[in-house]
C-alpha cells in the first residue's frame, strides 16, 4: 500500500526548523553542515551555459518517501531492506559484485538516511526529491530553501526543507539545485489523493537568487518558473514518448577540455570522471547533456561509461540534410566525407577496467558523451536521440525506480521517454562562466 508519510513527517520538521536568512542555519541553532559550506563559495569554472537566456528549464517531482530514511544505512542488510521497503523505497536483494564482497549502500539502495540527506545542515526525513535545472549556473552562495515556492496539484503551497548545488558539485557543473521536502506522494495523477508538484517559482527572500553569465554578470533569478501536469507515479502509456520519468532538457557539443573538472576536497571521491581521465588523446569532443533527474538504468544502479548503445544515440546531419545516427561505439561514421565516432560516457565515476553492480558514479545532472574524429563532423552533430525501448534500448529512472528486485504492488517512479534532444554547437564559442569570489 502505497504511503503518505512523506507530507506528515517533512511538515513537522518544516514547523521546527524556520530558516534564517543565511538559508542554512536554523532557528533552533542548528548549526550549518560544514562541508556543504565550501559549495556555496561562489567559484564557478568552465560551467555551462544552456542558452543564450536566464530561465529555468525545468522542474518536476523526481521522487517520494526515500530522503531522510532511518536505518536505511544500516550494516545489517536485512535491517536497510526493511526500513527501505518500508517507504515503498527500492532496494536490491541479495546483490553480489565481482569488484567487492560487500556492496556499498548506494548499490543496494537509493534511499539516503537522514544525516546523507542534510545536505546543507538541515536533515530530512521521509523527503521527496526535486530537481530544478536552469540555462545559466546558479551563484551557490544565494541558493537557499527560502528562494522557492512549490506548489501542488491540490492549490497547497510548500517552502522546501533545504535546497542545495550538489551533487552537482564540480566546478563546472551547478546549473541544477536539489529541493527536498514536501513535494507529493507516489499515486498516480488519476487518484483524487494524488499529489504532485505542478509549478516550482524562484521568490525573493533577504538573499535573491542570481544566476550567473558570461563576464561575471550576475542576473537575479526570481520570478523564473516552470509548470508539470504530470507525476513520476503516473500509470504509463504504451506509447514510450508520452512516460513520465526523467528526460533531458539541454545539450551541447564542444571541444573536450578539462577546466572545472575539480570539486572541493570532500566532494572529490568520484573524480577524476572527465573525458580525459577516462579516454586520454581520444576525448576531442564532448557532448554534454542536462538531465532533469539522476539517469539510472533502474533507479540504483550507476550508469557505466561503456553504456553508451543501450540508451543513447548522437545524432549528425550532412549539408545535404541526411541524418547519420552514430549507434555503436568505437565505430567511425562519415558525416560529409569526415570521421566521426563515440567513444563512449564520462562525467560517471572512475575508469575501471570492467563495470559492475557496485560501481560507484556521481549521480548528478550532467552526462557526456564523448567523441573523436574530425571537427568539420563534429560541427555536423544536432541531437542526441534516446530509444527508451527495442533494438537493445534501455530508459531511464530516476533514484524512485524499481531497481533490480522491486516487490510486487509497490508503484516505482516512471521510466523516462523516447525523446530528442537539440544539440546546441559550441564548438566555436564554448558558452562557459567562469566566476570567482571577489578579493
Amino acid at each position: 500500500m502505497p504511503r503518505n508519510i512523506t507530507r506528515l513527517a517533512v511538515a513537522g520538521l518544516c514547523g521546527s526548523a524556520a530558516l534564517v536568512a543565511s538559508g542554512v542555519v536554523a532557528a533552533n541553532g542548528q548549526p550549518p553542515n560544514p562541508l556543504y559550506q565550501s559549495l556555496r563559495k561562489d567559484v564557478i569554472i568552465n560551467a555551462d551555459m544552456w542558452a543564450k537566456k536566464p530561465s529555468m528549464l525545468a522542474a518536476g517531482l523526481g521522487f517520494v518517501n526515500i530522503i531522510g530514511v532511518n536505518d536505511a544505512g544500516s550494516t545489517d542488510p536485512g535491517v536497510a531492506q526493511a526500513a527501505v521497503q518500508a517507504v515503498d523505497g527500492a532496494f536490491n536483494v541479495g546483490l553480489t559484485c565481482a569488484s567487492t564482497s560487500t556492496p556499498p549502500q548506494r548499490a543496494l539502495t537509493s534511499a539516503a538516511t537522514p544525516s546523507q540527506a542534510a545536505a546543507s545542515g538541515l536533515p530530512v526525513y521521509y523527503g521527496a526529491g526535486l530537481p530544478v535545472e536552469f540555462s545559466w549556473p546558479v551563484r551557490p552562495s544565494t541558493v537557499d530553501p527560502t528562494d522557492f515556492r512549490v506548489t501542488l496539484n491540490d492549490g497547497s503551497v510548500v517552502t522546501p526543507v533545504d535546497a542545495a548545488v550538489n551533487p552537482n558539485y564540480e566546478y563546472n557543473e551547478r546549473s541544477t539545485v536539489v529541493l527536498f521536502g514536501a513535494f507529493g506522494n507516489n499515486l498516480p495523477s488519476t487518484d483524487a489523493n494524488g499529489r504532485f508538484v505542478t509549478k516550482v517559482e524562484v521568490v525573493s527572500d533577504p538573499t535573491p537568487m542570481q544566476l550567473i553569465g558570461l563576464r561575471g554578470r550576475l542576473v537575479s533569478a526570481v520570478g523564473m518558473s516552470a509548470t508539470k501536469s504530470t507525476s513520476p507515479y503516473d500509470n504509463q502509456p504504451t506509447d514510450p514518448t508520452q512516460w513520465t520519468g526523467p528526460h533531458l532538457t539541454g545539450g551541447k557539443i564542444s571541444r573536450m577540455s578539462t577546466a572545472g573538472e575539480q570539486a572541493p576536497i570532500f566532494w572529490r571521491s568520484p573524480l577524476p570522471n572527465d573525458g580525459v581521465s577516462l579516454y586520454g588523446s581520444s576525448a576531442k569532443f564532448r557532448v554534454r547533456v542536462l538531465t532533469t533527474g539522476g539517469f539510472s538504468p533502474d533507479g540504483i544502479r550507476s550508469l557505466y561509461p561503456t553504456d553508451y548503445r543501450n540508451f543513447f544515440q548522437v545524432i549528425a546531419v550532412s549539408r545535404s540534410g541526411r541524418p547519420i545516427a552514430l549507434v555503436d561505439p568505437g565505430k567511425t561514421y562519415r558525416i560529409d566525407g569526415y570521421p566521426l565516432k563515440v567513444v563512449g560516457l564520462a562525467d560517471l565515476g572512475h575508469k575501471l577496467d570492467s563495470y559492475d553492480a557496485c560501481y560507484a558514479e556521481d549521480h548528478d545532472n550532467q552526462i557526456d558523451i564523448i567523441l573523436d574524429g574530425d571537427i568539420r563532423a563534429a560541427s555536423r552533430v544536432r541531437f542526441v536521440r534516446i530509444p527508451a525501448i527495442g533494438n537493445g534500448y534501455h530508459p531511464f529512472y530516476n533514484p524512485g525506480g524499481p531497481g533490480q528486485t522491486p516487490v510486487a504492488g509497490v508503484r516505482y517512479t516512471a521510466p523516462g521517454p523516447r525523446m530528442v534532444q537539440p544539440i546546441v554547437n559550441a564548438l566555436s564559442h564554448p558558452m562557459t562562466v567562469t566566476f570567482h569570489p571577489k578579493a
